[in-house]
C-alpha cells in the first residue's frame, strides 16, 4: 500500500507516467495525460465520468449566469447576489438552484479518482462555505476527507478545532459575516480531543481528527524504530530514513521538531491515550463504523438515504466521506481492524 506523499499524484490516466507535461482533459479537467495519443486510447474508458461532469459543469454555469443577470429591482433578492449575498446563500430563495448544481458537480467530480478532482472539489465545497456559512447542504462533513486525501493535515484540523469550538457556541451569529470564520491557523494538533468527542460532536469530524492523530502516531513509531539503527549507521543517515518513513502526516512534515528524539517516546503515549478516547468517541457516535471501514470497498457505493444520527444510513454517508482517506493511509485500516478484532 502506498504511503500517503505517493497517493493522488498527478499522472497519465493511462500509462501512470508522471514524469514530463501532463495535459488535463479539456471536457472534465479532472485527469490528465501524457500526451494527445493516450487521452484518444483512454477515451472510451473515460467518457462515462467525463460526459456526466460536463454536463454537471454546463449546469453550475446556467444557474451562475442565472444569477449574475438577475434584475436589481427585485427587493426580494440582493443584487449583484454573489457579493451582496455573500454568507446567505440558501437563504436567499434564488440561489438555491445554483447551490444543488454546485453540490451536484462534487458529486459527479467524486467518482474520478485524481489529485485534480479531489483539488477541485475541496474548492468548489470551501467557496459553497463561504458562500453558506449556515452549510444547509452539510459540506463540512465532506471538506476533511478531501483535505487528507491531498495530505493538507494542519489545514484540515484547524477547519475542525474551528467548528467544535467557535462554530459550537450557541451566541455565534451566523448570519453576521463580519464575524471571523473558519480562521484558525496552526492549531496545535497534540492538545487533548475533549472538544471533538462531547455528547452531541460531529461523527465525521470525529473520524478525522482520528486519522490525523493517528498518522502521527505512525510515523512517530516508525521514527523510533529508526533509532535502532544508530549503533551501525551516521546520525545523518538515521536522521534520512526518519524523514523518509514519516511520510504519513502533513503536519509532522511541517513540525520536524515533533521527530526529534528527546520526549518521542512520550508524544507516543499521548497520541495513543488520545486515539482511544477518539476511538470510543466514535463507536459511541456510530457504532457500524469502524467495523464497516475495514471493509469499505463494500459500502462504497451505496445509496445515500435519509438518516438519523448513529444509524447504518448515516454509515453510509460517513463511509463516502472518509473511507479513501483511511484507505491511503498505510497502516491505518491495520490499526482499526485490530481493534475490531479485539472487541
Amino acid at each position: 500500500m502506498a504511503s500517503v506523499k505517493d497517493v493522488l499524484t498527478s499522472r497519465c490516466q493511462l500509462c501512470s507516467a508522471t514524469s514530463g507535461t501532463l495535459l488535463q482533459c479539456a471536457g472534465c479537467h479532472a485527469v490528465c495525460y501524457c500526451g494527445r495519443e493516450h487521452q484518444t486510447s483512454d477515451w472510451n474508458a473515460h467518457k462515462r465520468f467525463c460526459t456526466p461532469i460536463k454536463r454537471a459543469e454546463a449546469k453550475l454555469a446556467h444557474e451562475e449566469q442565472r444569477l449574475r443577470e438577475w434584475p436589481e429591482d427585485d427587493f426580494m433578492t440582493p443584487t449583484p447576489v454573489f457579493e451582496e449575498g455573500e454568507g446567505h446563500f440558501w437563504g436567499i430563495l434564488e440561489t438555491r438552484d445554483y447551490m444543488r448544481a454546485r453540490i451536484d458537480l462534487q458529486l459527479k467530480l467524486s467518482f474520478v479518482q485524481t489529485r485534480e478532482s479531489v483539488e477541485s472539489q475541496l474548492a468548489h465545497l470551501r467557496d459553497m462555505l463561504r458562500l453558506c456559512r449556515g452549510d444547509n447542504l452539510g459540506v463540512r462533513d465532506i471538506v476533511p476527507g478531501l483535505y487528507l486525501r491531498l495530505h493538507r493535515d494542519q489545514e484540515c484540523y484547524d477547519f475542525l478545532k474551528w467548528y467544535a469550538t467557535e462554530g459550537s457556541r450557541g451566541d455565534y451569529d451566523w448570519g453576521d459575516i463580519e464575524l471571523p470564520f473558519l480562521n484558525l491557523v496552526g492549531e496545535d494538533v497534540m492538545e487533548e480531543p475533549e472538544v471533538f468527542v462531547g455528547r452531541w460532536a460531529d461523527a465525521a469530524h470525529m473520524i478525522a481528527v482520528t486519522l490525523i492523530k493517528l498518522r502521527m502516531l505512525l510515523d512517530l513509531k516508525a521514527v523510533l524504530a529508526a533509532e535502532a539503527l544508530r549503533p551501525r549507521l551516521h546520525d545523518d543517515a538515521v536522521r534520512e530514513v526518519q524523514v523518509a518513513t514519516a511520510s504519513r502526516s502533513g503536519i509532522l512534515a511541517e513540525r520536524r521538531q515533533l521527530l526529534n528524539p528527546e520526549g518521542l517516546e512520550q508524544r507516543i503515549g499521548t497520541l495513543e491515550r488520545q486515539l482511544k478516547a477518539l476511538y470510543k468517541g466514535v463507536q459511541r457516535a456510530n457504532s457500524h463504523f469502524w467495523k464497516a471501514l475495514v471493509r469499505w470497498d463494500r459500502y462504497i457505493n451505496e445509496a445515500e438515504l435519509p438518516y438519523t444520527m448513529g444509524s447504518r444510513e448515516e454509515m453510509i454517508l460517513l463511509i463516502k466521506s472518509s473511507a479513501r482517506s483511511w484507505a491511503e493511509t498505510e497502516g491505518a485500516l491495520e490499526w482499526v481492524r485490530e481493534r475490531v478484532n479485539a472487541a
